[in-house]
């Protein structure tokens, strides 16, 4: 009798605790287990284009040997020139192409085409136009389309303006009179060089489905015989004044890049199915919330979204992205500007020292990660929601507190690993499982950090802020390198709170890589 009850005792234990399992939630039973992290590097799911790693360059901006280096450095890969500007100046090409305001010419190195041309060259970019339509003509379009092929620029992206859709706003031009001016304008163009790609100011949810309903679908099946592209402007994470910045909705920022282009790939199936797969969608602009009064002064989270964003806009498809801008107050990734008028501001030199933290996520991608992506996944990190009143510019819903893209090299033998953890107040520890690589004993690692989410690297405690001091403090948010032991395909790793991470593993050798 005393031999039989263990054996009973442990049966019923047994039964219970299947029973409990059982009864329980899933939801309730994962938050017991460890985080998971998966990558397949024998399943590709697509390429890492090298056009999304641009950056807005405007007349007004620098381009000495500090900011070369700097550019090099971040790995920029294209320019939007002359940033957002589409009007108030004309060129001037009898002076070999330099930019006049009211008759005179601009003084900055950079409004000179040349000079943009040079900097494209020596940061080996590319130059994308940003078409000035007011106060224009054709033939001045076309005659600029003629310049720049002269100058070995044939064959790029132009787009008609910045913004035109904006009712009120100075610049706005109604659907139907843009219509118009694109199809003007686009068959002289073409005469100059008929390899030029066109696209159209695209104004995405706040336009199409707010304030001037159905504007992007009207536009583009008045247009879509010269339509290459579609040119969309990202900015996320707005705030309330009275609220502070919220870290976590800027954070959540990258997860509206699938919901956006996912609506904008039906409205062009809808209006244009004959060229639905030729049509690419295309970022010319996209940063945070991008200015101090809409909570925009570049922190910790903006690269964490940024980092994030990268990866969903090479995992969805966009062919190329320009994010905003080089050289500005608040939202450049430095500071600093260049004289560009007798009457304007003196030069304020980029101090050297001063980078902000997209930057970081921009160099991450274009320097660190590979060009393939291959498939991976996150299970049982854990989410927070985020729910405000800014429904089309903010992300609403469960944010995975664990974000994860996975590349490899064209060669099989690197894998690279990159973890965003948006909890702000802790560590996740998670196991990583790797398919299709058998890495080396040591992998470099890689931590994009800072002491908060809402650090920065900006001098906000002395006016004018977010100017370039010369004596500014050393940087709070900066990309740090480190190695750890990897002791085969299955292992752990311990992600900082508010923090995005890099773990470049190199195959144990070619064969085992392709196994």
């Amino acid at each position: 009798m005393i031999s039989f009850m263990p054996t009973i005792s442990f049966r019923f234990a047994r039964v219970y605790v299947l029973a409990i399992l059982l009864s329980t939630p899933p939801a309730a039973l994962a938050q017991y287990a460890m985080p998971t992290v998966r990558v397949d590097a024998k399943r590709d799911i697509g390429i890492v284009p090298r056009r999304l790693f641009g950056t807005n360059l405007r007349q007004n901006m620098q381009q000495d040997e500090r900011i070369r280096v700097f550019l090099k450095d971040t790995g920029i890969t294209l320019f939007r020139y002359p940033d957002s500007i589409d009007n108030g100046y004309n060129w001037d090409w009898d002076a070999s192409g330099v930019m006049s305001q009211n008759g005179k010419p601009l003084i900055s190195k950079l409004s000179r085409f040349d000079a943009a041309v040079d900097l494209a060259r020596s940061a080996k970019a590319e130059l994308f136009f940003t078409l000035k339509i007011h106060g224009s003509t054709p033939q001045e379009a076309a005659r600029w389309v003629a310049e720049a092929r002269k100058r070995g620029m044939g064959g790029s992206y132009w787009c008609f303006g910045n913004e035109p859709y904006f009712k009120g706003d100075k610049d706005y031009i109604s659907r139907e009179a843009y219509v118009e001016l694109v199809n003007t304008y686009a068959p002289l163009m073409k005469q100059a060089d008929a390899d030029i790609r066109l696209g159209i100011a695209w104004g995405g949810p706040w336009i199409e489905e707010n304030s001037d309903k159905g504007r992007d679908s009207f536009v583009l099946r008045g247009t879509k015989k010269w339509v290459d592209f579609i040119d969309f402007h990202f900015y996320t994470g707005r705030w309330e004044k009275d609220a502070g910045i919220d870290a976590k909705r800027i954070m959540a920022g990258s997860l509206l890049v699938a919901e956006h282009t996912r609506k904008f790939r039906d409205i062009i199936q809808s209006v244009a199915p004959e060229k639905a797969d030729r049509i690419e969608i295309q970022y010319w602009e996209w940063n945070g919330p991008p200015w101090p009064a809409t909570g925009g002064i570049q922190t910790l989270a903006s690269a964490l979204f940024a980092v994030d964003a990268l990866g969903e806009m090479a995992r969805c498809g966009v062919k190329a992205a320009i994010q905003y801008n080089l050289q500005e107050h608040a939202c450049g990734l430095i500071p600093g500007f260049e004289q560009d008028r007798a009457d304007s501001w003196a030069t304020e030199s980029w101090n050297g020292k001063t980078i902000r933290p997209i930057a970081y996520a921009i160099q991450i991608w274009s320097r660190h990660m590979g060009p393939v992506l291959v498939e991976s996944s996150v299970a049982n990190a854990g989410s927070y929601q985020t729910k405000d009143w800014h429904t089309l510019v903010n992300y609403q819903g469960q944010v995975p507190l664990l974000a994860l893209h996975a590349t490899r090299g064209e060669d099989h033998k690197s894998l690279q690993l990159l973890v965003v953890n948006r909890d702000e107040g802790k560590a996740i520890e998670a196991q990583i499982v790797v398919q299709g690589f058998t890495p080396v004993p040591q992998a470099e690692v890689m931590i994009l950090s800072g002491p908060s989410a809402l650090s920065h690297n900006d001098v906000v405690d002395r006016q004018p802020a977010y100017h370039s001091f010369r004596d500014a403090p050393d940087l709070i948010v900066a990309l740090h390198r480190a190695a750890r032991d990897i002791p085969g395909p299955v292992f752990n790793h311990s992600f900082p709170p508010h923090s995005a991470t890099v773990i470049l593993m190199q195959a144990a050798g070619r064969s085992a890589a392709s196994k």
